[in-house]
């Protein structure tokens, strides 16, 4: 087999995934589902995983790991990426809304909420 022919078979061989925008609200669940994706197109190196996962974040997310960007990390990069993301955005949706919940009811059972409500 030819070098260009090699090349062929490899360009035939690639299998694309759809990447859908990075999930903010709870972005442990989006990198999960990001892993089923590379499952099932085969896709097991951090590098090619590193690339993909770029491409599906917007400019506030990419200012938060610009320098992860500029200088992947030889070992390890999609896993460095995911780890600066998912520490920056920690709490689901549903965690800040239990955190607002529950800040309200300790202002409803203050002193001076009674004080005023009478």
């Amino acid at each position: 087999m030819s070098q260009e022919d090699s090349a062929a078979a490899i360009n035939i061989a690639r299998v694309s995934v759809k990447v859908p925008l990075f999930w903010r609200a709870n972005p442990v669940i989006w990198f999960s589902q990001m892993e089923s994706h590379f499952i099932l197109a085969g896709i097991p190196i951090e590098i090619t995983k590193f690339y993909h996962i770029i491409s599906a974040l917007q400019p506030e997310e990419l200012d938060i790991v610009g320098d992860i960007i500029l200088n992947p990390p030889v070992e390890k990069p999609y896993t460095a990426l995911r780890n600066r993301l998912c520490s920056q955005y920690p709490d689901s949706e549903e965690q800040r809304l239990r955190d607002l919940i529950s800040g309200c009811s300790s202002v409803i059972a203050s002193p001076y909420y009674e004080v005023r409500r009478q």
